[in-house]
């Protein structure tokens, strides 16, 4: 859509994040980050309201969702964001987090051993303008104003079936093999360069929706595409993904060590494989050391998260001094516990 020239005087930034920190606040009073164990083996935690305003920066001139297993997500700054292609719309709805909880707990007849983090965003990301899912992340964007709950739960167990295609399907050829077989879905016809309704990975997520939602995700009966048999007509599907997705993902999913955007410009997350041990959360002490090419140490960064058999540290671009590092090419080593790892990562500018 074409911009529209619309102009919203003594508009800032600043006054932007509080506005949509606000509209969290009065749309759902009891809002806040909460851990929920589901029977289905889900970890869920939600971040919304006052906790997802503090991930909230001014960078710029850009409103930012800063979180370390996510880097950096920048979202619209409001409605009269120029860049925001419908003119029609005046308000961003944050998504309803009881709604939410509900739809990921009535996921039935699997038993995973997945944490997902779901961010209830105030305000549409301008990668897509929509709600998309980055590993084990669920970003949901607001709604333009009312919508059906029906709607709400279908979109967000689409997404985890992102995130469980991540967990168990990607670390297993043999796994897709047999889906794309199932399916009879072909690697070029329905590959990352064709039609979304036509993705591999968008029908996986629909079938995981479609077979596994509770009632509520599955309110309309139908999935996103109409040209393909549901579900529940491909013989031996509903059994294979059952057993596909249980348990603990493989450890597979991620490499030894490996920095994630690289190029970066100018925040990168490195990450490296633990072991599937739920007791190793406490990553305070974990250590990451930036070099450039000719042995001098840029920055020491202490301190990651730990997610999903995976330790996440995150390296902003700056030097010790707080200064912008120089574009180029630097080495880093990480380490906890017993565990290191090294690689090396671009910076851009």
């Amino acid at each position: 859509m074409a911009h529209t020239g619309r102009t919203f005087p003594g508009w800032s930034l600043r006054s932007t994040i509080l506005a949509l920190a606000s509209v969290c606040l009065l749309t759902a009073a009891s809002w806040a980050s909460v851990s929920i164990e589901a029977g289905n083996g889900l970890t869920i935690r939600v971040h919304a309201g006052a906790d997802l305003a503090e991930r909230l920066v001014d960078e710029n001139g850009a409103l930012i969702l800063r979180h370390p297993g996510l880097g950096d997500i920048e979202l619209y700054r409001g409605p009269g964001d120029p860049r925001f292609p419908r003119a029609d719309v005046t308000e961003f709805r944050p998504l309803p987090e009881d709604v939410v909880i509900e739809a990921l707990r009535d996921v039935h007849t699997l038993r995973v051993d997945v944490d997902v983090d779901v961010f209830l965003l105030p305000a549409p990301p301008v990668l897509t303008s929509s709600s998309f899912s980055r590993r084990d992340a669920i970003l949901l964007s607001p709604s333009f104003g009312e919508i059906d709950n029906s709607a709400v739960a279908s979109v967000t167990v689409h997404e985890l079936g992102h995130v469980l295609t991540w967990a168990y399907l990607d670390p297993a050829d043999d796994l897709w093999d047999r889906y794309m077989a199932l399916r009879g879905l072909d690697e070029t016809r329905n590959g990352p360069a064709a039609n979304h309704a036509d993705r591999a990975r968008e029908i996986l997520a629909e079938d995981i929706r479609y077979l596994f939602g509770g009632g509520l995700a599955n309110a309309y009966g139908a999935i996103e595409n109409a040209r393909i048999a549901r579900p529940d007509e491909v013989d031996g599907l509903g059994d294979f993904l059952s057993a596909a997705l249980r348990g603990r993902p493989a450890a597979g999913a991620t490499p030894v060590c490996g920095a994630y955007p690289n190029p970066c410009n100018p925040r990168t997350t490195v990450e490296m494989a633990v072991a599937p041990d739920g007791t190793l959360r406490d990553a305070s002490q974990a250590r990451l050391e930036i070099f450039d090419m000719r042995g001098r140490c840029v920055r020491t960064v202490t301190g990651g998260v730990v997610s999903n058999g995976r330790l996440l540290l995150t390296w902003d671009g700056l030097d010790e001094a707080g200064e912008r590092a120089p574009s180029g090419r630097y080495l880093y080593m990480a380490g906890w516990r017993d565990l290191q790892g090294r690689g090396a990562v671009t910076l851009i500018k």
